[in-house]
């Protein structure tokens, strides 16, 4: 009797135990679950890609008079016109105004972040993905959520849980198309698996040297992201030595490393990547607005994805060098900031040739009767403008040879 009693004892606490146990789950479960509102637009390999931040506005217009938004951000992607809301994202097809996708978190806090493309080449086949993520209350603090998104489609590609160690506007800030990056004091880099939400590896910079990271009040830094690489680059005052490192995004590992970066300077370097996708007038425009407009002022190399430097278009079109600053060029004194600019050489070759071809349209170097038809739009004004993005299209570089050489004609 002595041991069934025991026994019966035994086998009620086991039993006790797993109602406890089950509770704790069933309440984990409860904290953890978040309501969501998903529609996807099926199986599609059609870009709605936004060709000018006039498109991004009227989309913008569009939203908010119908009673969507307030839109917090509109950002440009391969999946068409991206409304960033205080809950959710909705893509939008730019041209006939309608909704493709969406995905909502009613009630939810959330960031949100677009992973950059190389090249919109129609020969390529590239991947663009929506990252959203949240924090959540758990029994053991607060948890991380992550959702990773088709930019094309809105499908869900993964969904990771995670720790909260860093908010959710850190891991949207530098993304590759399988991790997020965030920085950790002046010198190291820490990647997250976007499938997983896993620490997969770590960069530091030597002993000494120092990365000039991002902040969420200045995103101008020494470090970039393309889709599959991580651009840093690093300064060591005392040593007058400086390099840029591109990094697997998946496992970390060095791919090239560039030296000759300005190293007698006293600003730390920084990084600018030309993604894809981005328009001139959006918050972070394409790398080639920026060599365009002046920006980087008379010191900047210029990069493709290999890190093989470049300034074809320069010596091909040695007129071209009055008017747009080409790379490389001697810097003034210790006080110009070394800059270093990292772009496919699709994007190198073809976008900044578009964003070239208006800059000397606004210097009123080039006529607009020279550009070919293709690369304007007819806007709701009655107005023609040059497209912003070449979504896939070649640009010719003979627009430019013909301007700049007329033009020197003239001065001479």
């Amino acid at each position: 009797m002595i041991n069934i009693g025991f026994a019966m004892r035994r086998w009620l606490l086991l039993c006790a135990i797993f109602v406890v146990c089950a509770a704790l789950v069933t309440v984990e479960i409860f904290l953890r679950r978040v309501d969501h509102e998903h529609e996807t637009a099926g199986s599609s390999n059609t870009r709605h890609q936004p060709i000018s931040a006039m498109a991004l506005e009227h989309v913008r217009t569009t939203l908010e008079e119908t009673g969507a938004g307030p839109v917090e951000e509109m950002v440009p992607s391969m999946g068409g016109a991206l409304a960033i809301l205080d809950d959710g994202v909705v893509a939008m097809d730019p041209a006939t105004g309608e909704q493709r996708w969406s995905y909502h978190l009613p009630g939810t806090e959330i960031a949100v972040g677009v992973t950059p493309l190389d090249t919109t080449a129609p020969d390529e086949n590239p991947t663009q993905l929506v990252v959203l993520t949240y924090d959540t209350p758990s029994l053991l603090g607060s948890r991380g959520h992550t959702i990773t998104l088709d930019a094309l489609t809105g499908q869900e590609k993964h969904s990771a849980w995670h720790n909260t160690q860093d908010p959710p506007t850190d891991r949207v800030q530098l993304l590759t198309q399988n991790t997020w990056i965030v920085p950790r004091g002046n010198r190291t880099l820490e990647a997250f698996s976007l499938e997983s939400g896993d620490s997969v590896w770590d960069y530091q910079a030597p002993q000494d040297c120092q990365i000039d990271m991002p902040t969420n009040n200045d995103t101008t830094s020494g470090v970039g992201t393309l889709q599959t690489q991580v651009i840093t680059a690093w300064h060591c005052p005392q040593k007058e030595h400086a390099q840029v490192v591109s990094l697997d995004s998946t496992a970390g590992n060095k791919q090239w490393a560039d030296t000759d970066v300005a190293a007698n300077r006293e600003e730390l370097p920084r990084v600018w990547t030309m993604d894809a996708t981005a328009l001139a007038d959006t918050g972070q425009p394409h790398a080639a607005q920026r060599i365009t407009s002046g920006e980087l002022e008379h010191y900047y190399d210029l990069l493709d994805e290999n890190g093989q430097f470049t300034r074809a278009l320069w010596d091909d079109v040695r007129e071209l060098r009055r008017h747009i600053q080409h790379p490389a060029g001697a810097p003034p004194d210790t006080t110009d900031p070394p800059d270093i600019v990292v772009g496919h050489s699709d994007e190198i070759d073809y976008s900044l040739r578009l964003h070239i071809i208006d800059e000397l349209l606004n210097q009123e170097v080039l006529d607009p009767e020279d550009v070919p038809d293709y690369l304007w739009q007819d806007t709701t004004d009655g107005k023609r403008h040059l497209i912003e993005n070449r979504d896939g299209q070649i640009i010719p570089r003979e627009p430019i040879e013909q301007a700049v050489a007329e033009n020197d004609d003239q001065d001479n």
